[in-house]
């Protein structure tokens, strides 16, 4: 009698593990987190972001060399001038009786730069009066003859009219032109003489002369 209650106990005691480990075995196997990472699926978005429009080049951003002040280049287009965010395109004139500009810079430069177009709209010259642009030389407004000599290989001032004088650089591989103008005539030019107006052009060397309008 004792053996038959200890086999029933020993019986019991196997089936009750028995159990227990299906129960742990089913919860091991079960893909419950699987399960939920799919139902998670439809509640992630991608947002998009805006895109961030680049701050207009500051003058001081912008390099001169011959034909080109920064991104603009001698030549271009009235359609790649507008391209570049510096320029607007067919603004009244600030003179009575002058005709439509087919560009201007942007108000943010105020009348420290000019641009001179051709009829179609292509850029042929830059006018610069502020002394923030320069040339990898460091040369600009402001700079002195004395300077400007030096940096220019065979740099001899002729006369620019109305008792001005200039100098200038050119690029015979672009054919991009600097000109440097200079409040003195050629005779009375001093080496502290300062630049007070950078024009860039190609293929024509700058007039270094703005009209009325």
């Amino acid at each position: 009698m004792m053996k038959k209650q200890i086999a029933a106990l020993v019986l019991g005691v196997s089936v009750a593990g028995g159990i227990g480990a299906g129960v742990l075995a089913n919860a091991l196997t079960t893909n419950t987190p699987a399960a939920a990472a799919d139902d998670d699926k439809g509640t992630y978005k991608t947002i998009a972001t805006p895109p961030t429009r680049a701050a207009p080049a500051t003058l001081k951003d912008m390099v001169i060399s011959p034909g080109r002040l920064g991104d603009v280049r001698i030549g271009m287009s009235k359609k790649e001038a507008l391209a570049t965010g510096l320029f607007d395109a067919d603004t009244p004139p600030p003179v009575d009786g002058c005709p439509v500009l087919p560009l201007t810079w942007k108000k943010t430069y105020g009348d420290l730069v000019d641009v001179g177009t051709l009829g179609n709209g292509e850029i042929s010259s830059i006018g610069i009066r502020d002394k923030a642009p320069r040339t990898e030389d460091g040369l600009g407004v402001g700079s002195t003859y004395g300077e400007v000599r030096a940096a220019i290989e065979d740099g001899k001032p002729v006369e620019a009219g109305y008792s001005q004088s200039g100098l200038y650089e050119y690029d015979p591989q672009t054919g991009g032109w600097i000109g440097y103008l200079f409040d003195a005539t050629v005779d009375q030019l001093k080496d502290s003489d300062p630049v007070t107006f950078v024009e860039i052009t190609k293929n024509a060397q700058p007039g270094l002369m703005r009209d009325g309008c």
